[in-house]
């Protein structure tokens, strides 16, 4: 096993090449599952993350804050998105009358029928354009250091 890195350190020359691989291969499968999610199901692929985390939520339904937490995409602008996704019906927004602050987001029919109908093709184009690329063993090397980098940046660890 190599060792990691220790943050007081310079990364080795090698290392910064896996970054902008990694830089380059998230921005061009990103931009191809969103396309693929716009041309056939007229959705983002903001707009899935939205409905996947609502739709596997209990009664399809999260707070405002809970889905800020939730959704992977990206969070900024998330009052706004939810606001467009309301005004195409997949969606609705509640207040709590317990808590005026609280707002519940909920997913509709629609909102669920439109999740069903991109759910098998875009898995299949996740497949298609990343999983299908990667060789016997190679899946649990890269989510194995996904998630220490993701877990060292949540916790602000340095380096």
């Amino acid at each position: 096993m190599t060792a990691l890195v220790q943050p007081s350190s310079d990364p080795p020359p090698e290392h910064w090449g896996s970054w902008q691989m990694f830089f380059e291969a998230h921005a061009a499968v990103y931009a191809r599952l969103d396309a693929e999610l716009h041309a056939d199901h007229g959705l983002s692929l903001r707009w899935y993350d939205v409905l996947l985390q609502l739709h596997a939520a209990p009664g399809a339904r999260l707070t405002m804050s809970d889905l800020g937490r939730a959704v992977v995409i990206s969070k900024s602008g998330l009052t706004g998105l939810v606001d467009r996704m309301q005004r195409a019906g997949l969606v609705e927004r509640s207040g709590d009358p317990g808590d005026r602050r609280v707002v519940h987001v909920t997913l509709t029919p629609t909102g669920a029928d439109a999740y069903r109908r991109a759910r098998d093709d875009h898995r299949r184009a996740v497949s298609d354009v990343f999983l299908r690329h990667l060789e016997a063993g190679e899946a649990a090397v890269i989510e194995r250091a996904m998630r220490r980098i993701r877990e060292n940046t949540l916790r602000g660890a340095p380096g």
